[in-house]
């Protein structure tokens, strides 16, 4: 199941603000791969937002150490459950003590970074005006040249941010990892999932072949606790997202960690 397309559906406060986090830590690592500025920026402003807390967002770090506490007990329980298990679980468990205390540091080097950084606060403050290019402080005639002499401006953010994206990931792929892939159909496109009553879901994640993902077959999810709407569309190059009709086989995993 490694190849699947993963899509992930927040059902809690708290995944949203680890999803949040996690996805402008991956943004980031993609601007530093492909240099490009434009997307370091994003990433920064979206990064800052994750850490102070902006626009609705709960700061992330203290959500994401409840996360790792939550993650502790439940895999303590499964070592309880099936002792065969328990020295790998233990190993598990430290690994979780050790991202649980970089997390506790609180970051204050990267804070203060995204907070002051010129070129990070003037990029914040052409978005706040609408002016996602950056045209009237001059980022576009500028930028190629402040970014090919900005690696120490890039090595302090990669630096500062490494313990906190080494956590996120490693929750990450635990998260991902905790249950079993259960394989569904959605006839005519359109899917209902009924969680089961009494467990607390903090997230869905929709499983696709990478054929089907590559003809532009996506997943629409909606919904809460109780149910879950599943409808895919097809997004076609140059067209409006379409419903699919067709029946579409899917995996779907429902992790009881909220």
């Amino acid at each position: 199941m490694n190849d699947l397309v993963r899509f992930s559906f927040s059902l809690s406060p708290r995944m949203q603000a680890f999803l949040l986090l996690r996805d402008g830590l991956h943004c980031l690592d993609a601007a530093e791969r492909t240099g490009q500025p434009y997307l370091w920026l994003q990433a920064c402003i979206d990064l800052r937002a994750s850490l102070l807390g902006d626009h609705g967002r709960k700061p992330a770090i203290p959500e994401v150490l409840s996360l790792f506490v939550t993650m502790r007990a439940h895999i303590e329980k499964l070592a309880n459950d099936h002792p065969r298990f328990r020295e790998s679980i233990d190993a598990s468990c430290k690994r979780i003590d050790e991202h649980a205390e970089t997390l506790r540091d609180g970051h204050e080097e990267a804070v203060r970074f995204l907070s002051q950084d010129a070129m990070i606060e003037t990029y914040l403050n052409a978005q706040k005006k609408q002016d996602w290019l950056g045209h009237k402080p001059c980022l576009p005639q500028g930028l190629a040249a402040l970014w090919s002499e900005s690696e120490d401006r890039q090595r302090q953010v990669h630096e500062q941010l490494g313990d906190l994206a080494s956590a996120a990931y490693f929750l990450d792929v635990m998260l991902q990892d905790y249950v079993m892939w259960e394989k569904r159909t959605a006839y005519e496109g359109c899917d209902q999932i009924t969680p089961e009553r009494g467990t607390h879901f903090g997230l869905v994640i929709i499983g696709l072949d990478p054929t089907d993902a590559g003809l532009g077959i996506v997943p629409d999810i909606s919904g809460n606790r109780l149910a879950i709407r599943l409808r895919f569309q097809q997004w076609d190059a140059g067209q409006p997202a379409s419903q699919v009709l067709d029946d579409v086989p899917y995996s779907m995993m429902l992790v009881p960690i909220a």
